[in-house]
């Protein structure tokens, strides 16, 4: 997998030294993001120092307390007028998935640098529009998928851009969760098409979907997807019976470029899995296995290994050697999820001052939307799609 380098007129940044951040959205996602905002320099000597400025929310007293708490010098409620400041570089975008589009494009027209959670967009045409107008305003542009940035995930983009596995035929992707297994569970944004867009789909096989494009380097040619919602209904905090118009579980068959396939299954109502982020790479003479659940670890197999020692061995990501780990502490001490926010974060810094690529960038974002709405469109169709046209249906 290639990404584009800068677009002219994009100039690496070396003034001024301090970036000043101004991170739109407090919740769980925003208390993530600045975290990192506040560590990455104390953990990695970087050209650059991050400036926590503003929480923008559309609440200013909770955006107020969410800054004090989270270290940021003030709020707004004034998205417009934060992007008119001078002392404001970055804008950080962790809000729910409806709102992304807007507030990136307020941000590139005002020439800001941006980080987008993710999904990048609702739609393709969405992130189409957030691509070219990157391009346009020459500004470096990054999205949050930080699970690339764990250790052992990076060791496995390593092995397989290496030729250790051989040629990757078989990709399984699994990311399980439990948290709407139960009816009682309450609606919210994440269950509402109007805000969020999918469910399990957009939620979590968008990871999946960044994570094999990452790891492996494939492109998918082709989906067939199937999804369904089993708890039509929901109760709101207030009392409310609403409509769930979102799947609770998605899966997909997918073929890519270079004829390998893959199954992909996402489900926030598999009862006892909290967060099991699964891929495993199968090619011509090994393979691999990463699970977010023990993210310090890789599993490997080889057949060069000595057939009678052969099997998979498990590979402790913690040691200098190892993507990201010499920045922390000493080997075997295991790293968490808010440190693959510090690594995202330290990359971004990095490639604004020296101009080198960083992804996933705002066209990597699009390469997910464009399999999220492929594999949506072959669910409520019931057929193959292609991937990269459109929509165009596969002939089959």
């Amino acid at each position: 997998m290639t990404h584009a380098k800068p677009e002219p007129p994009f100039r690496p940044v070396r003034e001024p030294k301090g970036m000043g951040v101004a991170m739109v959205g407090h919740a769980f996602m925003g208390r993530a993001h600045a975290n990192a905002l506040r560590q990455v320099n104390r953990f990695f000597d970087l050209p650059l120092q991050v400036l926590p400025r503003v929480v923008v929310g559309r609440d200013r007293a909770r955006a107020a307390a969410m800054a004090e708490k989270l270290g940021f010098a003030e709020a707004s409620a004034d998205l417009a007028t934060v992007l008119a400041r001078d002392d404001v570089h970055i804008v950080d975008v962790a809000t729910p998935n409806d709102s992304h589009h807007e507030i990136a494009m307020a941000a590139l027209a005002a020439g800001k640098h941006v980080l987008c959670e993710k999904p990048l967009a609702m739609t393709v045409a969405e992130a189409e529009a957030m691509v070219a107008a990157a391009r346009r305003a020459g500004v470096r542009v990054g999205v949050w998928h930080n699970y690339r940035r764990c250790p052992a995930a990076s060791l496995a983009q390593r092995l397989v851009e290496r030729g250790e596995l051989g040629v990757v035929r078989q990709v399984r992707a699994t990311y399980l969760q439990d948290w709407l297994a139960s009816a009682d569970t309450p609606a919210s944004w994440r269950t509402e098409r109007r805000r969020c867009g999918s469910g399990a789909h957009g939620d979590l096989n968008a990871h999946l979907i960044d994570m094999t494009r990452f790891v492996t380097g494939l492109e998918f040619a082709e989906v067939c997807g199937m999804e369904q919602t089993f708890t039509p209904t929901r109760t709101t905090p207030d009392g409310r019976a609403v409509r769930v118009d979102v799947d609770d579980a998605f899966a997909f068959l997918a073929r890519f470029t270079n004829g390998a396939i893959g199954t992909y299954e996402a489900t926030r109502t598999a009862p006892g899995r909290k967060n099991w982020h699964q891929l495993e790479v199968h090619g011509a003479t090994g393979s691999l296995l990463w699970n977010l659940e023990r993210m310090n670890e890789v599993q490997v197999f080889r057949y060069d290994e000595p057939a009678d020692a052969r099997g998979y061995r498990t590979v402790m990501c913690m040691d200098p050697v190892h993507p990201y780990a010499a920045h922390w502490w000493p080997d075997g001490h295991v790293l968490g999820y808010e440190h693959t926010f510090v690594h995202t974060l330290a990359d971004f810094l990095l490639a604004l001052h020296d101009g080198s690529p960083f992804a996933p960038d705002f066209a990597d974002g699009l390469a997910v939307q464009r399999v999220l709405d492929a594999a949506a469109r072959s669910a409520r169709e019931r057929h193959w799609v292609e991937v990269g046209t459109r929509g165009k249906e596969a002939a089959r």
